[in-house]
């Protein structure tokens, strides 16, 4: 049985290369565990990428998947209210009268983003208008064809075409038509038909995330949204972009450790890892850690040279752990050049000063006053935005270090008096430590963290509720 490296699941997904692909794929099967296997037989690989593809139990056409909108049951659960809901469904159904499901779709969500910006009662009533409108629109229709009819009839009896135009003039002006009713009448002539050149050219997938944070949706249900959405964009080695159908989606899992990591490093190398994260960390050119690294190794592991008698030699076996080390270094360099941390580390000398201040501080003033300075630096803009945020992140992480860390002798004798003093001793203390009522007690001399615990022990003190007799 082949060697596993359980420190990198790069054994588990890249089977070994061999003359025969199926024999080696079968030989590779049979030295996997259970987990493993059942690891490579769930799981695609893509690069780097490890993925899986899941379908639902029933497909859906892409018709009703883009119709479902439109649908009573989604009205309900979006408007929470049977009338509303059945007025919406009334109205979308005049609205998108001859439209196909696409058209229905976008109409639909339009309308759910107007009534969470507008309201529920002024959409309904517009839509409602509107339905009222298309529903005239198409029997004026009518009545414009009868009344060409018989002005084609009245003009063969022998009735002279002035007579005739000035009728037409006397009716145009009688049933002249609003701005409104003529934008109507425009909307409903570039859609007829199968033309849908003018419908709402809106993204529906993040419409439809939207409306549900505005609607305060569950965590739960905005991490389904999200997962669907992530699910229709997915990407491989080359950047191809992978569009599943209505009812398969491919989520990404995770990705393939490189096949060596830091352990398998010879020990008397395994230090080498730890200068080049923090050469690059501090800006040192990528050539100019490569030739340290060359220079440390050809003491490491000498290749050729002299013995201590004189002789010559040559050494295969410290060539191939030169090798091996260059390739793991190579590794760890790629992992520093995608860390972000690192990269800012390398790329913003103020990023750098700042985040060794915040390790280094042991009290919480001190973390506040670097975070005053980030701010500053950020506003005049030698430090950007995304380095603020994450220094931010390592000023909260610090906090949370050095409220977890072991307390004082001063602050735990603090502590022990709390727990047995007497109401009196309380307000003593509480005076003691409240400002500069007296410098020289030993509170004023403990970290921010510290008094916050003191504090926080004597607040939580229950107080006599029978005062002691003078």
């Amino acid at each position: 049985m082949q060697f596993v490296n359980t420190r990198s699941n790069h054994s588990i997904f890249v089977p070994d290369n061999s003359a025969s692909p199926r024999d080696g794929l079968f030989h590779h099967i049979s030295c996997l565990g259970q987990l493993a296997r059942l690891d490579f037989e769930h799981f695609d690989v893509a690069g780097e990428v490890i993925f899986k593809v899941a379908g639902d139990t029933a497909p859906t056409s892409q018709q009703d998947e883009e119709s479902r909108i439109g649908t009573l049951a989604y009205a309900l659960r979006k408007l929470s209210n049977q009338l509303d809901a059945s007025e919406f469904i009334r109205c979308l159904n005049a609205i998108c009268e001859g439209g196909d499901a696409r058209y229905r779709q976008a109409t639909a969500s339009h309308y759910y983003r107007e009534i969470v910006e507008r309201g529920v009662g002024i959409v309904l009533k517009e839509m409602a208008l509107l339905a009222m409108q298309l529903g005239q629109l198409s029997n004026q229709a009518v009545d414009v064809i009868e009344e060409e009819v018989l002005t084609f009839n009245y003009n063969a009896n022998g009735c002279s075409s002035n007579a005739i135009l000035a009728e037409r003039a006397a009716k145009r002006k009688e049933h002249r038509r609003s701005l409104f009713d003529q934008e109507v009448e425009a909307m409903t002539r570039l859609t007829r038909g199968r033309r849908k050149a003018a419908t709402f050219a809106h993204d529906d997938l993040a419409d439809w995330v939207n409306d549900l944070e505005a609607s305060d949706a569950s965590i739960e249900e905005l991490d389904v949204a999200f997962e669907t959405l992530e699910a229709m964009d997915q990407y491989d080695e080359g950047g191809a972009i992978i569009v599943m159908s209505s009812y398969e989606r491919t989520t990404a899992c995770g990705k393939v450790d490189p096949e060596f990591v830091e352990e398998d490093m010879p020990e008397r190398a395994r230090y080498l890892a730890s200068e080049l994260r923090r050469a690059f960390a501090n800006g040192v050119s990528v050539e100019a850690i490569w030739e340290d690294i060359n220079a440390q190794l050809d003491v490491i592991f000498p290749i050729s040279g002299k013995t201590a008698t004189g002789g010559r030699f040559y050494s295969h076996a410290n060539r191939e752990w030169q090798k091996l080390t260059r390739e793991i270094l190579e590794m760890i360099l790629a992992e520093c050049q995608a860390d972000f941390h690192l990269i800012a580390f390398r790329t913003c000398k103020t990023y750098r000063q700042f985040h060794k201040a915040v390790r280094a501080a042991t009290d919480t003033r001190k973390i506040g006053e670097i975070m005053k300075q980030a701010y500053e630096a950020r506003q005049t803009g030698s430090l950007p935005l995304k380095h603020f945020t994450t220094l931010n992140t390592a000023a909260q992480l610090q906090r949370l270090r050095l409220k977890s860390a072991p307390l004082s002798q001063t602050a735990a004798d603090l502590l022990r008096e709390i727990e047995t003093a007497s109401d009196g001793k309380l307000r003593f203390l509480r005076w003691a430590m409240y400002g500069n009522n007296q410098p020289q007690h030993p509170v004023h001399k403990l970290s921010a963290q510290e008094v916050e615990r003191v504090w926080e022990a004597i607040k939580s003190k229950p107080s006599s509720p029978y005062p002691m007799a003078a």
